[in-house]
């Protein structure tokens, strides 16, 4: 999958373009059986229920006592930490294989009412919080807070009363680091009763926790821990290129992340820290929960195994998600699409991104998710997709495994070619997450 210019110099052949257009005529009709799509699903896609029942239990009961012992360490916290959302692919239905990674977000809900909080989107993507009366507030004391969760507060408020995300990242660090001193660790590490060391490092705006666990500590998870703000929909940022999807969602919230920010962005300049990025988690996992579209989860996960066999490390899993999320009335049950249409159709959408150079962020059409790619990358992620496209349409005829041979490595795709039959999955139960009602102090 290296040098992409060999396909170029084909598709530049007059006689080779004009025999891949012929095939592209007609391909849909080699694209109706789901049969392989299914067999793959089955073998190598789907995730045991064993694995993942035994590591929702262990990590229920982890964050139980992580989130009391964070209360012990910071007034404000104890104040204003609301719940956890189970975030990422996993409870989105789009994850596949071994359960290995989770993404949680701690919701913190600042004791401000909506209605004196202001927002402002001069950013695409992002937005900056302002609590214009927190001068009075804070010089009144009418937020019932004890003096150190005042000073807390003020830590990540900055002289003209707007949020600092940086800062706030900052205050949920020092806090873990007060749980691990406080657990009697000296290396930085959170130690609890019946549990391995945990181990703790900054990754972009979560915090990672990773530790073992099995009867003999065997198993290996990570947990990116990301502190989030929701506001509900009576407080909506100002600009969303799908407004009528988030106001007709009455008991949904969306979050304020403490992204930080490309350094190759100068625009931002030096107010940095008062940009937080949208995040619309709760919206997308009703879109993929919604049987009409029941499809697109299965494609998803197939377009992330094919991503991870060829090791396209520049796609990350949301780019391949919202582009299905643009395309979601393709996905609607009333179009009658088999799953390997749909999956070969999302793949023709890839190449266009990045032919194009890019892919829409689904909630604001200004900003680009694919801008942080250079262009010599992005020219040869347009150069492999093309050669898998053209030699899918090349092949599909003679060869059900036209699509197969390229979302599986050499070893899967002979034990596929060696499977007798295949039982077709039932349909998949919901990850439950059990956090879904919205409360605003």
């Amino acid at each position: 999958m290296g040098s992409t210019l060999n396909e170029k110099h084909d598709f530049e052949n007059p006689a080779i373009y004009t025999h891949a257009m012929a095939q592209v005529a007609d391909i849909d009709k080699y694209l109706v059986s789901d049969t392989i799509f299914e067999k793959i699903n089955s073998k190598f896609i789907k995730m045991d229920s064993n694995d993942i029942k035994d590591q929702n239990q262990f990590l229920k009961t982890f964050f139980e006592k992580l989130i009391n012992a964070m209360r012990q360490q910071s007034p404000l916290f104890a104040k204003t930490f609301q719940r956890i959302i189970w975030v990422g692919s996993y409870y989105k239905g789009t994850r596949f294989g071994e359960p290995k990674e989770y993404d949680l977000n701690f919701v913190v809900n600042l004791p401000f009412e909506e209605k004196d909080i202001q927002f402002r989107a001069d950013r695409p993507g992002f937005i900056k919080i302002r609590v214009p009366v927190w001068k009075a507030i804070s010089s009144q004391n009418t937020l019932n807070l004890v003096p150190e969760a005042y000073k807390e507060l003020n830590s990540f408020i900055d002289e003209e009363s707007y949020l600092n995300q940086e800062k706030f990242r900052t205050w949920i660090e020092r806090i873990l680091s007060k749980v691990a001193h406080a657990t009697g660790d000296k290396n930085d590490r959170i130690i609890f009763h019946d549990y391995t060391p945990i181990r703790k490092r900054k990754s972009g705006p979560a915090f990672t926790l990773n530790f073992n666990y099995g009867r003999n500590d065997e198993k290996s998870i990570d947990i990116d821990v990301v502190p989030v703000l929701t506001f509900s929909i009576h407080a909506l940022p100002p600009k969303s290129s799908k407004m009528n999807i988030l106001q007709s969602r009455p008991n949904r919230c969306w979050s304020a992340v403490p992204k930080p920010l490309n350094n190759s962005r100068s625009d931002f300049g030096d107010l940095r820290h008062r940009y937080w990025r949208l995040c619309f988690y709760e919206f997308e996992k009703d879109m993929l929960s919604n049987h009409n579209y029941g499809r697109m989860k299965p494609v998803i996960r197939q377009l992330k195994k094919l991503r991870d066999t060829r090791e396209w490390a520049s796609i990350a899993s949301y780019y391949l998600e919202t582009l299905c999320y643009h395309e979601s009335e393709m996905f609607h049950i009333s179009q009658r699409r088999s799953y390997t249409f749909l999956f070969f159709k999302m793949l023709e959408k890839l190449h266009d991104a990045f032919n194009n150079h890019c892919i829409k962020y689904y909630w604001d059409d200004d900003l680009n998710l694919l801008e942080s790619i250079g262009r010599e990358e992005m020219r040869n992620m347009e150069g492999r997709l093309d050669k898998i496209l053209k030699n899918i349409r090349r092949t599909i005829k003679d060869d059900q495994y036209a699509i197969a041979k390229w979302v599986l490595n050499r070893d899967e795709l002979e034990i596929l070619k060696n499977l007798e039959h295949v039982t077709i999955p039932e349909r998949e139960a919901q990850p439950q997450s059990n956090q879904w009602n919205c409360v605003i102090i």
